[in-house]
């Protein structure tokens, strides 16, 4: 089956859309051509960001042909953060590519944007776009919803294959209880426990347990003991660096702050969340001290968080001392 003119790829997580885009040029493969060497299956990849605009570099590899053509993917990241009008010359020049004759050139558009209730919330004026109505008729959309705790032990038990890890389906379980919904991280984590593997791909309790602590942080308890001591937020966001992997340590820590809110979600409603027996009378006292509202506030303010560093409207550690301000308040009554 021939390739589509272009493709959308909609999903929200970057490893998982990682994948996605490489398994689309797996599917459709293209002897190299032209007089440069060419890439994965036959094309040689060209990045861009929506978060930054579209260069004339990116115009170029689109519309000009020339006469000994390389096989290009050209690959646009977060295209939903891309200004309404430069949105409608992209599929302006989308429709063209679709209605001219093959180009050796494959537009893969990305909408990383976050789902709900299994479906993309994809802003209305992207859905009336022209190109984005003939991607929905001629199914050159791919979507992929990000990770679930419903779905997290099949992705690490796939990822393990690859990896060459041969886990029981105990550590499984014990990992997708550990590990953020996040591919790349669980990508990270999955590579160093290949390292520690034996010849047979087993993984020791020791390595297992180190990649658990790396992300069981109990960021109640230690809110609570930071709150006794009289730290401020600036020494929790260190300490959480330590544990959670420096810079990208915030956004660890929304990943598991929004788990934590949601096994608390869980407890309310009476449902039996997997964790370790230890550890379930404490989070059962909290969830009825925080209730419905409680939690519901601890989703809103990481979410917040996070879109403020997204949306550059707050640097990492301007969204995390707000955060852990916002959260000593919430926990006073706890």
């Amino acid at each position: 089956m021939s390739r589509p003119p272009y493709s959308l790829c909609v999903c929200p997580d970057s490893g998982l859309l990682h994948g996605r885009i490489n398994t689309l040029l797996a599917a459709h493969p293209e002897p190299g051509g032209g007089l440069a060497p060419a890439g994965e299956a036959g094309r040689k990849r060209f990045v861009f960001w929506g978060d930054e605009g579209l260069p004339p570099a990116f115009w170029e590899h689109l519309t000009l042909q020339g006469l000994f053509a390389t096989p290009k993917a050209l690959v646009l990241r977060n295209a939903q953060n891309l200004p309404a009008e430069t949105l409608k010359e992209l599929s302006r020049a989308l429709e063209r590519t679709a209605r001219g004759t093959p180009s050796a050139v494959w537009p893969i558009i990305c909408l990383e944007v976050p789902f709900e209730r299994g479906q993309p919330k994809v802003a209305a004026h992207i859905q009336r776009l022209p190109c984005y109505a003939l991607a929905e008729k001629h199914r050159w959309i791919d979507v992929t919803p990000g990770l679930a705790q419903g779905s997290m032990p099949a992705y690490i038990r796939a990822e393990a294959s690859r990896h060459g890890l041969a886990l029981e389906p105990a550590q499984v379980a014990a990992l997708a209880r550990a590990l953020p919904e996040d591919a790349g991280r669980i990508g990270t984590e999955l590579a160093k426990l290949a390292l520690a593997a034996d010849a047979e791909g087993k993984v020791g309790t020791g390595a297992l347990r180190l990649v658990e602590q790396a992300f069981d942080v109990n960021i109640f308890e230690l809110l609570r003991l930071l709150q006794q001591s009289g730290h401020a937020p600036a020494v929790w966001r260190r300490l959480l660096e330590d544990r959670l992997g420096g810079e990208n340590s915030v956004f660890a820590f929304i990943a598991i702050l929004l788990r934590e809110g949601r096994a608390l979600w869980q407890i309310l409603a009476g449902a039996a969340p997997p964790m370790p027996p230890q550890a379930a009378a404490g989070k059962k006292i909290l969830a009825q001290s925080l209730g419905f509202a409680g939690v519901a506030k601890i989703w809103e303010l990481a979410l917040m968080a996070d879109k403020g560093i997204k949306t550059g409207e707050r640097s990492p550690e301007q969204a995390f001392e707000m955060l852990a301000a916002e959260l000593f308040i919430l926990f006073r009554a706890v």
